[in-house]
């Protein structure tokens, strides 16, 4: 995980943190999909996380997919 910054680290485990417990698997959803995604040369990685203040009619939670470009990455 060194490719990560530790405000990235942070992130992304306040992301996760804030699914249900049974939605943490994938690779989108796991520290093990994150490393999966650094491994791949992947300058930019996908994470899920729970969406802020969206909530349907029904009361229904949406989670939503977030973007993280690596801050080492010198094309930004």
């Amino acid at each position: 995980m060194t490719k990560l910054t530790q405000k990235q680290l942070k992130t992304i485990e306040d992301a996760f943190n804030s699914l249900p417990e049974d939605m943490r698997t994938g690779t989108y959803r796991t520290m093990e999909g994150i490393e999966e995604q650094l491994a791949s040369g992947a300058k930019i990685i996908f994470y899920m996380r729970r969406g802020e203040n969206i909530m349907d009619d029904d009361g229904n939670i949406h989670y939503v997919i977030d973007k993280m470009r690596l801050e080492n990455d010198s094309t930004h």
